[in-house]
């Protein structure tokens, strides 16, 4: 092998160890970053959520953007407990397109006779309201004898339904959704109000040994992972409740951008940019524009200048088109990248020398092969293995 090819498939198989140690990162901004987050005298939080404006605290206060962004925050709780104005739809989070609500579960339960013992619907109503449910939600069935259609006749005309069976514990698999005591089902963009009708093809009978009850909701899947634990588990309508959101798309008005800017009420202001809500409902949300951060919505509206900086904990030029912002504590971050190529290039020229001198060895070897007598090469082979 040349010299040449020797150095160049080495620098093959160092150059993907030193490819290996960059990555980058990158994370949304919310409107809850801003320095100003509420109007003038408006309350910020409600038990643990901050609030943001167009969001407000406070039925008819003026904290809000309209009544539908008023949040009740009932402080009969402890902490208190922020609703969606006048309604039971309890909020867990407010993002700059998305809000995340409190769930609601459809449950049918029977005894070993096929008796029902406890039925309740799900049933959610955002009909007038800024608010649709996002199709990032999956319509969930549980159980091993289930049927259940889900309706919505506003917004959205929409009717699909999931059937999830099996006859013993052992036919089910974890953490899979296909139709074997699990199954989902996707929803369309802006449905505005659903009824979950859940039933049961023979009542449960010879099942309820390991499921006495079937299970049906709409919610975030990324917050729930099927187990057969689940079908058996009496605190799982509580826990499902709990522990996994329904996601609302919200917008501003019924007008999209174009036309909204020709109000005065239009609430984009400075330094940021509109959005057309893609739920086919109309209105639209405000973003800062690039290089600006703060509350869209609120006077004096987006501030900065484009010399963007990184926030505490992280570095680089805080441009989206450019380095970023990297985290100190990130595995690989700018430093770690330069001291591999640093070391991977140094470990590509000692090889490379290594091969070099190697090779430079075995020609001057051959080299005096060729000026001095073969008997005399014999006479050196001799004495070497005699030592």
């Amino acid at each position: 092998m040349s010299l040449n090819s020797a150095i160049f498939y080495l620098f093959l198989s160092l150059f993907p160890l030193a490819l290996a140690t960059a990555s980058s990162s990158s994370s949304s901004r919310l409107i809850t970053q801003g320095t100003t987050i509420t109007k003038p005298n408006c309350q910020s939080k409600c038990g643990n959520l901050t609030v943001p404006y167009p969001f407000g605290i406070g039925i008819n206060t003026g904290c809000s953007v309209s009544s539908w962004f008023d949040v009740n925050c009932n402080t009969s709780f402890s902490p208190p407990k922020p609703f969606i104005s006048t309604g039971n739809l309890e909020i867990l989070d407010i993002l700059d397109d998305k809000v995340l609500i409190k769930n609601w579960v459809a449950a049918s339960c029977y005894d070993q006779f096929g008796n029902i013992t406890r039925r309740n619907q799900a049933f959610i109503n955002l009909v007038s309201t800024p608010f649709a449910f996002s199709d990032i939600n999956k319509f969930t069935v549980l159980g091993c004898d289930e049927f259940a259609l889900i309706a919505g006749s506003e917004g959205r005309n929409f009717t699909s339904g999931c059937v999830s069976l099996c006859s013993s514990r052992e036919d089910l698999i974890e953490g899979d959704c296909s139709g074997i005591g699990c199954c989902q089902t996707a929803i369309p963009k802006g449905l505005k109000k659903f009824n979950s009708s859940l039933g049961s093809l023979n009542n449960h009978v010879n099942i309820t040994s390991f499921d006495p009850c079937g299970y049906a909701f709409l919610g975030d899947p990324d917050h729930y992972r099927f187990s057969a634990h689940d079908l058996i588990d009496v605190s799982f309508q509580n826990w499902t409740i709990d522990n996994v959101p329904v996601v609302l798309d919200w917008a501003i008005g019924a007008e999209n951008c174009s036309e909204a800017q020709k109000y005065n009420d239009f609430t984009c202001l400075q330094n940021s940019y509109c959005i057309d809500s893609d739920t086919g409902l109309g209105g639209y949300r405000c973003s800062c524009s690039k290089g600006y951060e703060g509350n869209p919505y609120l006077t004096p509206g987006c501030t900065g200048s484009f010399n963007c900086s990184c926030k505490k904990g992280y570095f680089g030029d805080g441009t989206k088109d450019g380095r970023g912002c990297i985290a100190e504590n990130s595995q690989f971050p700018v430093a770690k990248f330069s001291l591999g190529i640093s070391f991977g290039f140094l470990a590509f020229i000692i090889a490379a020398t290594v091969v070099y001198f190697s090779i430079q060895k075995t020609k001057s070897h051959e080299t005096k092969r060729k000026i001095l007598p073969a008997e005399w090469w014999v006479a050196v082979e001799a004495a070497t293995f005699l030592k």
